[in-house]
């Protein structure tokens, strides 16, 4: 009777260790999460004022479905200036989060037999995504010793007359891996000009370490015309709950899937735009949590380098840190259940990533937590 499509899709492989750490904490247990995919700041206060402001005034109806004009500009300002696009509200689509955009943009470009390159360690959700709408997922295999990054030899011999579409995600979930201009450029010469589109997914573009810049695909020459942006407001202002996210694309192509959005959530939350709107007046409170995640990245960077068995890649980007973790001679859920149950420290396993033998840990936490977590790991391979 199910929809073949819908009984396909793989249910999330952190299921079971979100379940047990939920239940652990429950019970009163001191559970150390490193299995957190979101900030642990709270949203701004003067988001949260825009939202009240919001509320008090009766800003509480249906919105325009690609969302409200002011909103718009503001985004189409924020990505001429800071990511160097040349685009207005018409360019745009406001979704119900960020992760909503990312449907949109899939279902609405691709078909039954058009191939999708996933380049690997990956997101649990594009995959399932790519099925949803019948196109079949080509993965992209990279390396621990490439900082997982994708090498264009491997990408150009991926490439066959059915594919259709490329993703990208850097900073990344799980690997915190980002691009240089001059790769992001490598990327583009072999797919310009063909039929393909790279759906660049931005989200994290604020969390980046070391002095790094962000480099937006859509603005290397030429490449606006073949490229979906998404990008949200989840990360980059601590609004996960809040729901709001972006698709940015050839207007065209804008206008057309805005009838996905149109005949399904129709619009997204009226309050939650106006945050949106405080939040793109204040980049302060952002600088100072991205300094604050570059610290707790150098403590957990440093504690896991001195655990035997675990090697951990310093990210460049996002809250992530992804360990290889071959050596325990674990898989990676087995490492993640036990080190759970006998350490109370919550992880991620990566098979649902595409990356069997590695683990996904946030700093998305405390220093203390971090401190706290760094010990119980090492006692936990120390007795393997």
């Amino acid at each position: 009777m199910m929809n073949p499509r819908v009984t396909s899709l793989n249910r999330s492989s952190t299921l079971k260790i979100t379940a047990l750490t939920k239940k652990l904490k429950k019970e009163g247990k001191d559970v150390v999460n490193f299995a957190a995919g979101e900030p642990d700041f709270d949203t701004p206060d003067f988001i949260k004022q825009g939202a009240k402001e919001a509320i008090d005034s009766g800003f509480t109806k249906y919105t325009p479905s690609t969302g409200i004009l002011d909103l718009k500009q503001s985004l189409a300002e924020k990505l001429n200036n800071e990511n160097s696009l040349s685009v207005g509200p018409g360019n745009i689509i406001v979704t119900t989060g960020a992760k909503y955009s990312l449907f949109v943009a899939i279902f609405g470009l691709l078909s039954p037999g058009d191939e999708v390159i996933l380049p690997a360690p990956f997101w649990v959700s594009y995959p399932e995504m790519i099925k949803l709408a019948g196109a079949t997922v080509k993965k992209l295999s990279t390396t621990k010793e490439n900082d997982f990054k994708i090498l264009p030899d491997d990408l150009k011999a991926a490439i066959t007359s059915k594919t259709k579409l490329l993703i990208l995600n850097y900073p990344a979930n799980p690997t915190g891996a980002t691009y240089s201009r001059e790769e992001l450029e490598a990327i583009w010469e072999i797919v310009k000009g063909k039929d393909i589109f790279v759906l660049s997914d931005e989200i994290y573009e604020k969390l980046l370490y070391d002095g790094q810049t962000h480099v937006s695909f859509a603005s290397l020459a030429g490449a606006d015309k073949q490229t979906l942006t998404v990008n949200g407001f989840s990360k980059s202002s601590a609004m996960t709950g809040w729901r709001l996210g972006y698709l940015v694309g050839p207007q065209d192509f804008i206008s057309e899937v805005t009838k996905i959005v149109d005949h399904t959530t129709s619009c997204a939350c009226s309050v939650s735009q106006k945050a949106a709107l405080a939040a793109l007046k204040d980049k302060k409170w952002q600088t100072d949590m991205v300094k604050e995640f570059e610290l707790r990245r150098n403590l957990l960077f440093g504690g896991l380098t001195e655990c035997d068995k675990i090697t951990p890649v310093k990210p460049k980007g996002a809250f992530y840190m992804f360990c290889d973790i071959t050596e325990t001679g674990l898989s990676s859920f087995d490492f993640c259940s036990q080190l759970l149950n006998k350490e109370l420290v919550s992880c991620i396993p990566a098979d649902g990533f595409g990356a069997e033998g590695f683990v996904r840990m946030s700093f998305a936490t405390s220093t203390e937590s971090i401190q706290k977590g760094i010990d119980r790991i090492k006692k936990f391979v120390s007795e393997l």
